[in-house]
């Protein structure tokens, strides 16, 4: 499951979110933040998955992407258990802590991990009922009920977790619940729950998702094969090729293909089956000079969709025809493209001759020149071309490739539509994040004139000084800008650009500001423990040279100072403190920044 919260600025949108592994996609889900900027996938309540539940493991990008044009991402933890085992104590009679049982819970984590930021918890609600008291009981032990004792290291890579009990009864509870392990990309900013939080469980397993929910990848058929071609191999046989099929993220492995010959004649099919290697396969024993219609399927105990590999007529001759040049496509068609200075061609697929087509070039020609050339897979009938002079008359070619030659349709002349050049409408600014000496800026894209978008600039101007720029590809939909003066006061301007010029200035949607001033960044968590009137505070902060932080509780009594590190990292604690618990407290850097963050009370 994937949950999302924090985002009031898109409450009542469409947010898409995405599970992508290695750059391939692997899960989809749409839903609708709630008024409090909250959305959850695969949960009682929530959103399902499109098509298929994903097995998120360490290392899967989670992007979400709002109707705004907003977005956000993390990256899965490594962090994972790999056993829990249960071992019997030995009590040591009137003696307090002795153990009549242990849980131990092994596993392993990746470079991602902070061990600092991870935690190991086993929940079983039946603990409450017990000497336990608490539904939950993890490590660290700041997470362990009193006068239990929970013993772990983490180093290497592994980490072990040692839970002792009172009772086999307490043992056994603890074994039959749901042990955990947690990791997260930073701590909370004035919000409760970790930022870019990974929470693996150790008995989850691939099926079906919640309340009727797609099942896991494991119930997946193989994706179809691809350049499926079939030919005559003589001796009344044909052979099929084809290049090897993929599966969806962590369904089966395909096991193997079957290659099958439709006969028209007698309504019946001639296969055969070959292994999970092979790329090639030929049937035997049909009939001279009769058409089959070809078809390759590739197996993982389910079958994918069918791949048509052409109709091929057989000949009982011992050696078949010599292959050939495919013939010319046809029914070529030219039109105006939706921009200025554009075409988009049309054919219908040229017939192989004994050698598969592996693909069609489109060119715009004027005289013997070549202005322009689109390149295209074997499946298509369609492309586009772009950057022709509008008002200027071309032959459109194009040509079927083969390994045995390639051959070309006939010209077609067309003269593209005149008119003027129109700038790209304003793109829209829907977050601005301010940083250390910088930010980021994130925009929906602009929408087109008559001629394409080709970029972006972006511009922070301050009252006095100079302004900093940023350029960006028509692909960029956020950018950096680096170099800014903490404490100045910078006004944004963002713009696309084109051919015909330049775009209105950008909008600013609620959840962006047209001005910044940089600032120290300072993440923080505060819990006060009541029985010691003791504060915890710890964060960090982006600068790292002569920055000290300071605390104070919300009605401006001191709680204590810390020095930054050179890691960043800072902590204050304070037992005894003279300052009163407040459900938030300020802090301050010498450096310029400053969080209110709300207060945990133990």
């Amino acid at each position: 499951m994937v949950a999302i919260e924090g985002y009031a600025a898109q409450a009542g949108q469409d947010a898409t979110i995405r599970v992508s592994r290695g750059g391939n996609l692997i899960g989809v889900a749409h839903g609708v933040v709630d008024a409090t900027g909250f959305l959850e996938v695969n949960h009682p309540g929530g959103s399902c998955w499109d098509v298929v539940t994903p097995n998120i493991t360490g290392g899967d990008e989670v992007t979400v992407e709002f109707e705004d044009g907003s977005g956000d991402g993390a990256i899965a933890g490594t962090s994972v258990i790999t056993s829990v085992d249960s071992v019997d104590g030995t009590p040591t009679p009137d003696v307090a802590g002795d153990v009549e049982g242990q849980v131990v819970v092994k596993g392993k984590y990746g470079a991602d991990v902070d061990i600092a930021r991870m935690a190991v918890e086993i929940v079983n609600p039946d603990m409450r009922d017990m000497g336990i008291g608490e539904r939950a009981i993890g490590w660290p032990d700041d997470e362990t009920p009193a006068g239990y004792t929970v013993e772990g290291n983490a180093a290497n890579g592994e980490f072990t977790v040692t839970y002792s009990f009172f009772s086999e009864a307490e043992r056994d509870a603890a074994f039959a619940g749901d042990p955990s392990v947690a990791s997260w990309q930073a701590e909370p900013a004035g919000v409760e729950a970790q930022l870019g939080l990974t929470i693996s469980e150790f008995k989850e397993i691939d099926g079906p998702g919640f309340g009727g929910c797609p099942a896991g990848p494991s119930g997946q058929a193989p994706n179809q094969p691809t350049e499926a071609f079939a030919s005559t191999a003589g001796n009344n046989s044909i052979t099929a090729t084809w290049s090897a099929a993929t599966v969806p993220a962590d369904a089966p492995a395909i096991t193997g293909y079957e290659v099958i010959a439709e006969d028209t004649v007698l309504d019946q099919e001639i296969s055969v089956k070959i292994g999970a290697e092979a790329t090639s396969a030929t049937i035997r024993g049909l009939v001279d000079g009769q058409a089959y219609p070809v078809k390759v399927v590739a197996i993982n105990g389910q079958s994918s969709t069918p791949a048509a590999a052409g109709t091929v007529t057989v000949t009982s001759a011992e050696e078949p025809p010599a292959a050939s040049a495919p013939a010319a496509p046809t029914n070529v068609a030219v039109n105006d493209g939706s921009l200025l200075g554009s075409a988009d061609i049309t054919w219908t697929a040229a017939a192989a001759n004994g050698s598969a087509v592996t693909g069609y070039t489109v060119q715009a020609r004027s005289g013997e020149e070549v202005v322009a050339t689109a390149t295209v897979g074997s499946g298509a009938t369609s492309a586009k071309l772009d950057g022709l002079t509008p008002g200027t008359e071309y032959s459109f070619v194009v040509t079927a490739n083969s390994s045995a030659g390639n051959s070309s349709a006939a010209s077609v002349a067309f003269s593209t539509k005149a008119g003027e050049l129109t700038a790209p409408a304003a793109p829209n600014v829907v977050r601005v994040t301010t940083g250390n000496g910088g930010a980021t800026v994130e925009w929906q894209g602009a929408a087109a004139g008559n001629t394409p978008v080709t970029g972006y600039v972006l511009t922070a101007t301050p009252a006095a000084g100079t302004a900093v720029t940023v350029n960006t590809d028509a692909a960029a939909r956020s950018a950096v800008l680096s170099g800014l003066a903490n404490g100045t006061t910078y006004t944004l301007k963002l713009v696309a650009t084109s051919a015909a010029g330049e775009s209105a200035p950008a909008t600013f949607g609620a959840g962006a500001s047209a001005t910044l001033t940089p600032a120290d960044q300072l993440t923080a968590t505060a819990e006060f423990r009541a029985d010691k009137r003791e504060w915890r505070l710890g964060g960090s902060a982006s600068i790292t040279t002569g920055n000290t932080i300071t605390a104070t509780n919300a009605n401006g009594v001191r709680i204590g100072t810390a020095v930054v590190a050179a890691d960043g990292s800072w902590t204050i604690r304070a037992r005894n403190s003279a300052a009163p618990v407040t459900p938030t407290i300020k802090l301050t850097s010498s450096a310029g920044g400053s969080l209110t963050v709300s207060v945990s009370t133990r």
